[in-house]
């Protein structure tokens, strides 16, 4: 990787911490930067520097056990949290391969999807 390479990966991580813990939604963030939220959530995964809220972290840990409980479910059973963070949350693990959607047009987030835990949880 190339020195300026290298700067921009820890300028991004540094500017994408300091909003986060300054309570910014991710949506926020991409629209600063001037990228899509798929766009964000791929380098925030690629750098390894996803922080998440208190309510975004006990989402995740309840996602977490709906995709180790090994059956399909829908994004219902999150309830209480807002849609961005769900589909924050889903997005993150459907890029990861943790699940796979019953979504058929690629890009559409309905909470109508089922989701189905691929096996060997990565």
């Amino acid at each position: 990787m190339s020195i300026e390479a290298q700067d921009a990966r820890r300028i991004f991580i540094e500017e994408y911490r300091f909003l986060r813990e300054g309570q910014m939604s991710h949506e926020s963030i991409a629209r600063k930067f001037g990228i899509s939220v798929a766009t964000l959530q791929t380098r925030v995964m690629r750098y390894g520097c996803m922080v998440l809220t208190a309510v975004e972290q006990r989402a995740s840990d309840h996602l977490d056990a709906l995709i180790q409980r090994g059956e399909p479910f829908t994004l219902d059973e999150l309830g209480g949290v807002e849609d961005t963070v769900v589909f924050w949350l889903i997005g993150t693990a459907l890029k990861r391969g943790r699940v796979r959607s019953s979504q058929t047009e690629a890009g559409r987030k309905h909470r109508a999807s089922v989701y189905t835990p691929v096996g060997g949880d990565r």
